[in-house]
């Protein structure tokens, strides 16, 4: 997992061919303008998701995890929580969505930490992720993009 400053996305160039394409992308366009919805960038490779939500209370959501892709979350407007834990040790809830690269996971102390304009975190396959949070038990209205980044 990484946690950073938007202005620090450059330092983390070098990683992978898809994860530089989806942080040149975000440096070079204005993702507050992408309608809610899916917008394809590079085929199935990188892929940029909009939407706009509200939080919602840590025990109705669940941690998820993908195996093909890797997010990389920036919340444009409001606040929420955000919360990690390694893949390892948790248990499976429900069996995996090949079809949506996504499973869901309970178990484990979590971590938590605020995720609002001008922060990103990037979740690899390997990390286990609980977005999408109220933050210290309050609500928000949230405009935010996720990249999925082909691994």
């Amino acid at each position: 997992m990484i946690y950073d400053l938007v202005t620090k996305l450059t330092a983390y160039k070098g990683i992978s061919k898809n994860l530089d394409a989806a942080i040149d992308y975000l440096l070079k366009t204005d993702v507050t303008k992408l309608p809610d919805g899916k917008h394809p960038v590079c085929g199935d490779d990188l892929i940029a998701q909009a939407s706009h939500y509200e939080t919602k209370s840590l025990a109705e959501a669940r941690f998820e995890a993908h195996k093909k892709y890797i997010d990389i979350q920036m919340v444009l407007d409001g606040k929420e929580g955000c919360y990690y834990l390694p893949l390892e040790g948790l248990e499976e809830d429900g069996p995996f969505q090949e079809d949506r690269d996504l499973g869901f996971y309970k178990g484990g102390e979590t971590i938590g930490f605020p995720l609002e304009a001008g922060m990103f975190a990037v979740f690899f396959p390997h990390d286990a992720h609980k977005p999408s949070c109220d933050f210290e038990g309050k609500k928000s209205k949230i405009h935010k993009v996720v990249l999925k980044v082909l691994a």
